[in-house]
């Protein structure tokens, strides 16, 4: 249920996700849509965002574990091993969970971290790099890849503005909601700067 999207610059970190969460397991191939206005990311703080695909009510409690702590002063890292060790002891649903956090570091430097139910929540952690962008995705039903490699990557190129970032993002998620009816087109966005 649901597409999450997120490119980390060396300036910036920006997530996008779609709003419909639906009934899982899916049966007869339709999915029965619960809501088509559920935000997939938060803005935890300054630094951080976190953005999930997947098992929405195992990914929200896992989320949500972040606020047992002072939540203005947690580093991104502290975030990620918090979300890693809620997330083991969480049930998922068979379509898994991906979440993914973005943005400043400790040390001040954009970050990317990819964890999911598939590698046992085990983080994947990119830096940015200069003069490149870090681009992730997650979708529960649909083989993100193909359309980052199609939609996205070609036109990083030429981002002048977040702007162009967005329309991208957005135009990556659309074009997932044209063959996967568990996404939609209702846009979520978040930046940290």
């Amino acid at each position: 249920m649901s597409a999450i999207l997120a490119v980390c610059g060396e300036a910036f970190c920006a997530m996008v996700s779609d709003g419909r969460m639906v009934e899982e397991p899916i049966r007869d191939g339709k999915p029965k849509v619960i809501t088509n206005d559920l935000p997939k990311l938060r803005k935890v703080n300054k630094n951080i965002l976190v953005g999930f695909a997947g098992d929405t009510l195992a990914a929200v409690q896992i989320i949500n574990a972040l606020d047992e702590y002072d939540t203005r002063y947690i580093t991104l890292e502290k975030a990620v091993r918090v979300l890693a060790e809620k997330a083991r002891t969480m049930e998922i649903q068979p379509v898994g969970v991906r979440i993914l956090v973005g943005g400043r570091g400790r040390k001040g430097d954009f970050l990317l971290t990819s964890l999911g139910s598939d590698q046992n929540f085990e983080p994947q952690t990119q830096p940015a790099r200069q003069g490149a962008y870090l681009i992730e995705g997650a979708c529960s039903h649909t083989d993100i890849g193909p359309y980052l490699e199609e939609k996205v990557k070609p036109e990083a190129a030429g981002w002048k503005s977040l702007d162009d970032v967005a329309k991208t993002l957005d135009g990556c998620i659309a074009a997932i909601a044209e063959t996967d009816k568990t996404v939609n087109t209702t846009y979520y966005r978040e930046i940290v700067l």
